[in-house]
C-alpha cells in the first residue's frame, strides 16, 4: 500500500520533492563543473567561443559572462530560488543545443566547449542538451509539502553520483565514436 503522502501528492498534481531535488542537484553539479572548467582555462574557452563565431568585444565579455552565469545557475538551483536556476539552466541548455545544431547543420565539426576533455559537436550532443532540459522542467515542477529527511538527501546524493557517472560514460562513448579509426590497430586487435 502506498503512503498517504504519496497518494495525496499524486492526487494534487504535485510531484514528490525528491524528484525536484535530484533534478536540481544534478543540474547544479553539471553547471558547476562546466563553469569551473571554463574559468580555469579561459583562453581555451575563448578559442571555443571564437570557433562558434563569437568575436571582438563580445568574445571577451562572453568568456567571463557565460561561466559566471553557469556558476550562478548552479548556486540558484540549490537555493529557495530553484525556479530561477531551473529557468536559467533550461535556457542555457537550449541555447547551447541551438548553437551546436546550427554548426552541425552547416557541416562544421568543432569542440562543444562544454568544459573538460575535448568532445566534438554531434547530433547526439544536441539531443543530450535537449533531454537535459527535461531535468530543468522537473526541477521547476510544483512539489508536495512532504518534508525531506536525511534518507531522502542520501538518495539525492546517490542519484547525483550515479547520474554524473552515466553522463561521463556517455561523453566518453561519444568521444570514442568520434575518434579516428586506425585500420592497423583494428586488424591486430
Amino acid at each position: 500500500m502506498l503512503p498517504d503522502a504519496v497518494v495525496g501528492a499524486a492526487l494534487s498534481g504535485a510531484a514528490d520533492p525528491l524528484f525536484g531535488w535530484i533534478a536540481a542537484a544534478g543540474l547544479a553539479v553539471l553547471f558547476a563543473h562546466a563553469a569551473l572548467a571554463k574559468l580555469f582555462d579561459r583562453s581555451l574557452f575563448a578559442q571555443h567561443l571564437a570557433a562558434y563565431g563569437v568575436g571582438g568585444r563580445r568574445l571577451a565579455v562572453a568568456a567571463w559572462a557565460l561561466p559566471l552565469i553557469e556558476a550562478a545557475t548552479a548556486l540558484l538551483l540549490l537555493t529557495p530560488w530553484r525556479a530561477a536556476g531551473a529557468l536559467l539552466a533550461g535556457g542555457l541548455l537550449l541555447a547551447y543545443a541551438a548553437a551546436m545544431a546550427l554548426h552541425r547543420a552547416r557541416g562544421r565539426t568543432l569542440d562543444c566547449g562544454c568544459g573538460g576533455a575535448p568532445l566534438p559537436v554531434s547530433w547526439a550532443l544536441v539531443l543530450r542538451n535537449v533531454l537535459l532540459t527535461g531535468l530543468a522542467v522537473v526541477a521547476i515542477l510544483p512539489a508536495s509539502a512532504r518534508a525531506m529527511g536525511i534518507a531522502d538527501f542520501l538518495v539525492v546524493a546517490a542519484a547525483v553520483v550515479l547520474g554524473s557517472l552515466l553522463y561521463a560514460a556517455l561523453n566518453q562513448l561519444l568521444r570514442h565514436r568520434a575518434a579516428p579509426r586506425n585500420p592497423k590497430t583494428l586488424r591486430s586487435a
